[in-house]
């Protein structure tokens, strides 16, 4: 059992007893686990009876870390699939998840008594420490994610051997993943990495021109290579990133699991009641560079100019919000900002087409925002040019336009709002995007390392 985690300093660990390696029986003293808090210390019987969720298959416990740097915390917008994974790892088994203190999405320090909040039973979240920035393209991200990186190496060498059984760790950030890589044979763990974006190939989003050149002439792409060299195993949010990936460690276990949502969930959400009969359409994200957003603004008011009932809803944030609500904030167009999660979706359920508006240059692939759509269940007009986003869009309607036209997006809306006979094919949604079934995946990798 690892020493977990002081919520108040990171970096001090806790009294831990080892666990022996493998080749060596555990003598019974082996068998309790010490955890301190400020008062006392407590022995806990690590053979005491468990409830097992039904499609865990692990033959003992395990110590199991989560680096998720970009993770959400209860309470927090948008539902991060490693919180989703931290907390039902923990209904069997010893977990702590690794995340920021810096909250990127709306560029905002967390405090150490979130970590706490978020903390219980057998699950501990420790917060390490980063500097923030305010744009997200910028030196400054660049200096804040070597902090978080510097922190993480601080912590692994206070680590004992054989502490922890498995680590899974988001990708990126690159310099996260080398360092785990670099101590996972004096630890003694088998690594994990899930792959949510690929870098440097991504950089093409904010320097079109780089594009032209070979994935492995790229800057950073023998460090990104090195990055993914260092997994035992491979998770990725779509194919094309899993194919990234395995050109450069192609003989692990590896998975493509898109990212889910909880569709139990949002089913039982009731749909926001608008009073007007309008046409809606609902845009759930980012606004940054990589989203197209000003073009469905500029599509809805041509649709207005003509006569449509239509009306735009945003929901999100980003540093492109100021700049668009100036442009575009008048007649049907609302800007929401973030919202809780519920809220969202009440708003979205009560909407009648979705928008995934991806410049034609950007790297994405399967983003957080299609599952969502794909939950939902809506029709969808789509600019991304990503083939397996392309080949996902044939489970629904759905109709295609061209970033950066606006007349082309309003011809897309008649096309989609005159003809949505194209069938909606639920149970294949539910298989690859409903995270109570399709994570079942991920947790079987992790529990496979015993």
């Amino acid at each position: 059992m690892r020493g977990k985690p002081d919520i108040q300093n990171p970096h001090r660990r806790q009294k831990t007893i080892l666990k022996p390696p493998p080749d060596r029986p555990p003598p019974a003293t082996w068998r309790q686990t010490v955890f301190q808090t400020a008062s006392r210390t407590h022995f806990v019987d690590k053979t005491a009876a468990l409830t097992i969720p039904p499609f865990q298959t692990a033959s003992r416990t395990m110590n199991i870390t989560i680096v998720a740097p970009f993770c959400s915390l209860p309470n927090e917008p948008y539902f991060n699939r490693f919180r989703y994974l931290a907390e039902r790892l923990a209904e069997r088994h010893d977990v702590l998840l690794i995340t920021s203190n810096f909250r990127h999405h709306d560029k905002t320090l967390r405090r150490p008594e979130d970590a706490a909040a978020a903390s219980e039973g057998r699950l501990k979240v420790m917060l390490l420490a980063e500097d923030g920035y305010r744009k997200n393209v910028s030196p400054a991200r660049l200096k804040s994610h070597r902090t978080f990186v510097k922190n993480l190496e601080r912590w692994l060498q206070n680590c004992p051997p054989y502490s922890q059984d498995v680590v899974y760790s988001a990708y990126p950030l690159m310099g996260s993943n080398i360092l785990l890589g670099q101590h996972k044979a004096r630890l003694g763990f088998k690594l994990i990495t899930d792959v949510q974006d690929v870098w440097p190939e991504s950089f093409s989003a904010v320097l079109p021109f780089i594009k032209k050149l070979p994935p492995r002439r790229l800057p950073f792409a023998r460090r990104a290579d090195r990055a993914y060299a260092c997994a035992d195993g491979l998770i990725a949010v779509s194919d094309s990133y899993l194919a990234r990936a395995r050109a450069a460690n192609p003989d692990v276990p590896a998975e493509t699991v898109y990212i889910g949502a909880d569709f139990g969930e949002i089913a039982a959400i009731p749909p926001h009641r608008f009073a007007e009969r309008k046409t809606r359409l609902f845009y759930l994200g980012t606004l940054s560079h990589s989203y197209d957003v000003e073009t469905v603004c500029q599509g809805v008011r041509l649709l207005e100019a003509a006569g449509e009932a239509v009306e735009l809803h945003i929901c999100g944030g980003g540093p492109d919000l100021a700049r668009l609500q100036q442009k575009f904030s008048d007649g049907g167009i609302i800007f929401h900002g973030y919202l809780p999660y519920r809220e969202m979706m009440s708003l979205a359920k009560g909407c009648d087409i979705a928008v995934n508006p991806i410049h034609s240059y950007a790297m994405q692939s399967v983003t957080n925002k299609l599952s969502d759509y794909m939950a939902l269940q809506k029709p969808i007009l789509n600019s991304q040019q990503n083939p397996e986003v392309h080949r996902l869009l044939n489970l629904l309607p759905h109709e295609h336009y061209r970033s950066g036209n606006g007349a082309d997006f309003a011809a897309a809306y008649r096309r989609l709002t005159h003809n949505r006979q194209a069938p909606v094919q639920r149970d294949e949604i539910a298989r690859r995007f409903d995270r109570d079934t399709a994570y079942r995946r991920i947790i079987a990798m992790i529990e496979g390392f015993v």
